[in-house]
């Protein structure tokens, strides 16, 4: 009988393993813009024909390669990127295993053309089947351009096996998408049959979001907890969403996690028929040991040793915002116990004290109606015993778990017997009252370019009566031509505030000399510069200002005599 098993013959094991990692034009691009990022990058320019089955063209301003590099750059497992095994342990950059233009020359036509900064001239390489055919030196900038032709030209059984133009063209965009969502520090231009169909500056997270999806109510989501980072954006429930941009980074590699994933999604358990609906936006920033990204071909699946912690983290995190901040239409409510997202709280008995005769739907309206339907004498604000005991127990409490509701109140539980809540724009209103009137030296946070404000004629006098009062507090201008020019601000005190800062500050007439400048100036800045109702807080600005507020003399009240804080007891429920 003869033998039926046989070695396959090496070209078509070379072309397996490239069709492993080059599976259609977008995977193309993706190893593409990946070694354009590895080399530095700032200005990335995409050329796209006939959806990438033509032409896939990058140019980059990149380190650019040597000669040589540029002729080992083609050969399978050839790479800067690792020296020895234990570098696959702690992987930095996008590239590392030497695939990406080894498995584009086997299955297209490919040219390259790049330059380093050593190097006088370049080298333009076309290479056919994995092989250099024709080189020549090129004066070109520093850089590289890649040029991808007639991909599968010489496989016509892979290439029939490609989608229509435009099922190819939008996976070339998703592709796109998920470059320039995660690296926003680059300059992209991307053409498409000559035409320009993109320009993207740089930009912040939320910046580039807007540019590139049309999700709406979208809200910060921020943890920094064991040296692991997650940051980004979630959806707000909405029912007219028929489907959601979902979104997870690791190390600023956009990756598909099943089961962090199903962790996101399933936050919006009883906020949430149809989990499609869910948009999400995640950075995850983990030590480069904890991830193992040598599981896939293309890298687009990874492992994390944390990975159940970081699942509860950021599951637990959108259940926190989704409950306590956003009204919840009851009629969406599943049978789901969505009153898990009170764990945050330290010893959730208080809560289950509250509600425990209710059910999910009730629970949901009572905390919606509960500061509209709550009266003034509800509120404990006389015992001065336990407003010392308050004082003295966040003080010494090393971590003070809070919550914010209405992007009003910060609430956090005492003594497991009272819910406190703590007016977050009052509250930062007297922290800076009270920094401002103590404090002897401030520093100041300087400027490069001054901030102009034009003046009219009584504030340029009004102004001019105070400007030594000013420079105390760390604002540091000059007064001329009727325009102020401003320098500087006290560090504590955020840049956007400025302008209002000033503005406020000339409404009021200031006589040079009077007693009360100096009082009447720290009140219209504690109250122009302190945080407004309606402004998102994360977990650490909430503690910081609890913090803040019990350190002051008086964290009860306010100059003007409005109480800072509201103690509600439990038997109130």
């Amino acid at each position: 009988m003869k033998n039926i098993i046989q070695f396959l013959p090496e070209k078509v094991i070379q072309q397996i393993a490239a069709g492993e990692v080059i599976q259609r034009p977008s995977s193309v691009l993706k190893e593409l813009l990946e070694n354009a990022i590895d080399a530095n990058a700032k200005i990335i320019d995409v050329f796209i024909k006939d959806s990438g089955k033509t032409l896939i063209q990058l140019v980059d301003d990149g380190i650019g390669m040597s000669i040589d590099d540029a002729k080992m750059s083609i050969q399978k497992h050839a790479t800067s990127k690792i020296k020895k095994t234990d570098d696959i342990f702690k992987i930095k950059t996008k590239g590392f295993r030497g695939e990406a233009l080894a498995a584009i020359a086997l299955v297209s036509q490919l040219e390259i053309q790049t330059k380093n900064r050593e190097d006088l001239l370049g080298i333009h390489l076309f290479i056919e089947e994995g092989k250099i055919k024709k080189q020549i030196p090129t004066n070109i900038l520093r850089g590289t351009r890649v040029s991808v032709k007639n991909i599968f030209y010489k496989i016509p059984a892979r290439r029939q096996f490609l989608k229509s133009s435009r099922i190819e063209f939008q996976h070339i965009i998703y592709e796109f998408y998920k470059i320039v969502l995660a690296h926003r520090d680059i300059t992209y231009r991307f053409y498409h049959n000559d035409k320009i169909i993109f320009y993207f500056k740089k930009s912040s997270l939320i910046g580039r979001i807007k540019e590139l999806f049309q999700t709406k109510n979208l809200v910060p989501i921020f943890i920094n907890k064991n040296k692991i980072i997650i940051e980004g954006y979630v959806s707000v429930p909405d029912i007219s969403i028929k489907k959601g941009d979902q979104f997870l980074l690791v190390n600023q590699r956009c990756v598909t996690h099943l089961f962090l994933h199903k962790k996101i999604v399933h936050a919006y358990d009883g906020f949430l028929k149809d989990f499609k609906t869910a948009s999400y936006f995640i950075f995850i920033f983990i030590n480069t040991r904890l991830v193992n990204w040598n599981i896939h071909p293309t890298k687009k699946e990874v492992k994390l040793e944390e990975e159940e912690n970081i699942g509860e983290m950021i599951q637990q995190e959108i259940k926190n915002i989704l409950f306590f901040q956003y009204k919840v239409k009851k009629k969406e409510l599943k049978n789901s116990n969505i009153f898990l997202s009170c764990q945050s709280l330290e010893k959730n008995y208080l809560f289950d004290n509250f509600f425990y005769k209710l059910s999910d739907k009730e629970k949901i309206i009572q905390l919606e109606n509960l500061f509209y339907q709550l009266k003034k004498s509800d509120f404990d604000s006389s015992n001065n015993n336990l407003k010392n005991q308050l004082s003295h127990y966040v003080n010494h409490k090393k971590k003070i778990k809070t919550l914010q509701i209405n992007k009003k109140y910060i609430v956090f539980v005492f003594n497991n017997e009272y819910m406190i809540l703590v007016d977050q724009h009052r509250a930062h209103q007297n922290i800076l009252f009270e920094f401002f009137l103590r404090k002897k030296f401030i520093i100041s946070q300087q400027f490069i370019f001054p901030i102009q404000i034009k003046l009219l004629k009584m504030e340029f006098f009004s102004l001019n009566n105070i400007k030594n009062d000013l420079i105390n507090f760390g604002f540091h201008l000059y007064i001329c031509n009727q325009s102020a020019y401003l320098y500087s601000l006290p560090e504590n005190i955020q840049k956007n505030m400025l302008v209002e800062i000033i503005k406020n500050i000339i409404k009021h007439n200031f006589i040079k000399g009077e007693k009360n400048n100096k009082e009447k100036l720290i009140q219209i800045i504690s109250q122009s510069a302190s945080i407004k109702y309606g402004t998102q807080l994360h977990t650490e600005k909430m503690e910081r200002i609890i913090k803040d507020l019990f350190s002051c003399r008086n964290p009860n009240s306010t100059y003007s005599g409005d109480p800072i804080f509201f103690i509600l007891n439990k038997n109130l429920f």
